[in-house]
């Protein structure tokens, strides 16, 4: 397997990965036509009381097995990006990138357990003693001892990664053609689909208001798509080898 094949196998895979933490999301935060999404403190809601738990442990397997494809795709894609990349200058974005993406690889698996564990807290509290805002306090207690290390991941892995792919857009790191396709590429990372697209979404009627909650995962996969875009022209430049994508 040639050196191409086997790069555009790998960043599949990655958005794959993504794709599996956008079920994760859905599987977490999705509610029903009928379900209320009240919120008792900064994290419960009361619609996880009416969820099955089979969605939680489901959500956290996505979470899982998508971390683990997330690094072959982010990892490769970085491969890339360091043979693409020869000014000087411009080679901290791909340190940067690479910053972020060890975050994710190895904060989401943690991050997305948390936020199930404290959502599985709540319910089986509740269910034990009858209390909802006890359960309520019990599981955000759990949440704000972890809220650090989840806040530090959040800004790494995604305020990071938005703020190096536009740069890589923008500084032509990135081959796209046109102003237009610039604008597009710009949305195409964890920070601009949720905040744009995914509040327009919420403006939609349910169901497809529901899929605002996959958003930001979208967007890494869409981080993955734009290095699909940099693997074709890096292919017809002839600018890959294999032993400086290990």
């Amino acid at each position: 397997m040639d050196a191409s094949e086997k790069s555009k196998k790998l960043l599949i895979a990655g958005i794959i990965g993504c794709l599996m933490y956008v079920a994760g999301d859905l599987l977490f935060a999705a509610t029903g036509r009928t379900q209320t999404t009240e919120s008792i403190g900064f994290m419960v809601r009361i619609a996880y009381l009416e969820m099955g738990t089979w969605r939680m442990v489901a959500s956290i397997l996505c979470g899982f097995f998508g971390t683990i494809l997330y690094y072959m795709g982010f990892h490769r894609m970085y491969g890339l990006l360091k043979i693409r990349v020869s000014a000087e200058k411009d080679q901290k974005w791909v340190r940067l990138f690479r910053a972020a993406y060890i975050t994710g690889t190895v904060a989401w698996t943690y991050v997305h357990a948390m936020f199930m564990t404290v959502a599985l807290i709540f319910k089986y509290v509740y269910q034990s003693y009858g209390d909802m805002l006890s359960a309520a306090d019990i599981a955000n207690r759990v949440f704000y001892a972890n809220a650090a290390p989840m806040l530090i991941s959040y800004v790494l892995c995604d305020v990071l990664l938005c703020v190096v792919m536009i740069a890589m857009v923008w500084k032509g790191i990135i081959p796209l053609k046109g102003t237009g396709a610039k604008i597009l590429a710009s949305l195409c990372n964890p920070i601009m689909m949720p905040g744009i697209v995914g509040n327009l979404m919420t403006l939609l009627p349910w169901p497809l208001n529901q899929l605002d909650h996959g958003t930001e995962s979208f967007g890494h996969a869409l981080v993955l798509i734009l290095g699909l875009i940099l693997l074709k022209e890096m292919t017809k430049e002839e600018e890959l080898r294999e032993e400086a994508l290990s």
